[in-house]
């Protein structure tokens, strides 16, 4: 639902058109994988994405494969890759697809098992009509921030976050604000979690994680993951005060973290994590939540500087948070463009046996060259600590690279993927840049993935505005790499886009 943030109004542009033939063919993304050295250390982008997508319709890029063939922009974005078969990817986009919700946004997920040949299109809870008294969803007009993540048996496990009971659209009953635009009341809230055992196909099993009123507490922005050591499922999400009001303002921020025991059967009390009221800033929200392989759960915060805490009981209880690194954060909304941006972060572990092992890696866009470039940071003590940070975009001054996620591939490397601006002359248009290191992030290597670039005000958000989502997906298993993101270079509206690498 992304509340805390309020798209500028600005200059609407025409739909990208479609770029002649010829461009496509120089600027193609063809095998070998472009990029310096993108085959160093065997690890190779797949462009054979785009061509199963032509088997059944026209598709643009090369090396990404379209995941979604449904009504509706999709954008905002989340991946998992199943630990026991790479084959198996899943991806959760904010969807709106007008049959799964009450002229709102419902999550779409894309389920591939051939490793993005081909994909299905599911709904958890299915169309809005179909629903019936007494599941979880009936009655909800709305479903955000897809999240989801894989236990190491290969079980995925999806958060549908619902909101908005009863509503009439994505408005709410009290219609949008006059000078904002956003809803004024969306009351009713529930977290749910959902659990598939035939690799996302269906998801019959159903618990309810957390639940609201929506109105005197608004939740929003979630992350989750599953501890490797106790098989627990960790969900962390923010919560702001409300009122009928919420964009007047919020008294306090702070994280709400639920656990649930590996099959998803039994739910823990929540537990809220705040700063130290002594602090003089006792916010906490929650940006990022990951389990180290000592079973350390080490939960992300935001704010210039950042904030960490741990929980060494998996979960049950968190240190008071401290002050991490700062970051100067990015415009909320560029010039050259309407939707929002956000500085948002990402985390993630090496678990591999390699010499990096338990090294937690964090990712984010900052302005320092420009307003926008990608930065990644590494701990080795789960967050108490952190290293200077290196830029992982290699380009001049002058563009903007934001909304990164990242992986860990299995010999260590890490892979990062990211929104990118270098690409078009006028530096206004999105392209996809992945981006890998061999040395634990000191240094690194970029490759375009996109041979098409697109328009992000194509993208649209529940409530009208344009809308391009405040993340990508981005996962790792085996011998492979997957990132996850909206495309429209169609010209038309955005879909879901998942690339592939691999390692010989």
């Amino acid at each position: 639902m992304a509340l805390a943030g309020v798209a500028r109004p600005g200059p609407m542009r025409a739909p990208l058109a479609l770029l002649p033939l010829l461009v496509i063919v120089l600027a193609g993304c063809t095998a070998p994988p472009p990029g310096p050295g993108a085959n160093a250390a065997g690890w190779a982008l797949d462009c054979g994405l785009g061509s199963a997508e032509r088997v059944q319709g026209a598709w643009l890029q090369d090396c990404e494969a379209r995941a979604s063939h449904t009504d509706g922009q999709k954008q905002e974005i989340w991946l998992g890759v199943n630990p026991k078969d790479a084959r198996n990817v899943i991806i959760g986009a904010k969807d709106l697809n007008p049959q799964s919700s009450q002229s709102c946004v419902w999550n779409g997920v894309s389920v591939t098992h051939d490793g993005g040949r081909t994909w299905k299109d599911v709904v958890i809870g299915g169309t809005f009509a179909s629903r019936q008294p007494g599941d979880p969803f009936f009655g909800y007009s709305c479903n955000t921030d897809p999240m989801l993540a894989f236990s190491a048996d290969g079980t995925p496990h999806y958060v549908v976050e619902l909101y908005n009971l009863a509503g009439p659209n994505g408005s709410g009953p009290l219609g949008p604000d006059p000078q904002f635009g956003r809803a004024l009341l969306l009351a009713g809230w529930k977290l749910v979690l959902a659990t598939s055992h035939d690799g996302g196909d269906t998801w019959p099993d159903l618990v309810t994680l957390n639940q609201g009123d929506g109105i005197a507490a608004i939740n929003d922005y979630s992350r989750m993951t599953v501890s490797g050591k106790t098989g627990t499922i960790l969900t962390a999400i923010n919560t702001f005060s409300g009122g009928p009001f919420f964009l007047a303002g919020s008294a306090y921020t702070v994280c709400t973290v639920t656990a649930a025991s590996g099959d998803g059967g039994s739910v823990r009390q929540p537990v809220i994590v705040t700063s130290d009221p002594a602090s003089g800033n006792p916010n906490f929200g929650c940006q990022g939540i990951a389990v180290a392989p000592d079973g350390t759960v080490v939960l992300a915060g935001a704010g210039d500087p950042t904030q960490w805490t741990t929980s060494t009981d998996d979960g049950q209880t968190f240190a008071t948070p401290h002050a991490g690194f700062p970051i100067r954060g990015i415009p909320g909304v560029f010039n050259e463009s309407q939707y929002r941006t956000g500085t948002n972060f990402e985390v993630a572990y090496d678990l591999t046996d390699g010499p990096n092992k338990g090294t937690l890696y964090c990712i984010y866009a900052a302005r320092d060259r420009d307003e926008a470039d990608i930065y990644l940071r590494s701990s080795k003590d789960n967050g108490a600590t952190w290293g200077d940070a290196v830029r992982v975009n290699d380009d001049a001054p002058g563009s903007h690279q934001f909304i990164p996620n990242l992986a860990v591939g299995s010999d260590g490397s890490v892979h990062a993927f990211f929104m990118d601006k270098r690409y078009d002359p006028r530096h206004e248009l999105i392209d996809i840049t992945h981006a890998w290191s061999l040395d634990a992030g000191k240094t690194w290597r970029n490759e375009r993935v996109t041979n098409v670039s697109f328009d992000g005000d194509l993208g649209k958000h529940q409530e009208g505005f344009p809308f391009i989502g405040d993340y990508i997906g981005a996962g790792a298993s085996g011998n492979e790499v997957w990132g996850a993101f909206p495309d429209s270079s169609n010209g038309k509206t955005t879909v879901v886009a998942a690339a592939r690498v691999v390692r010989a």
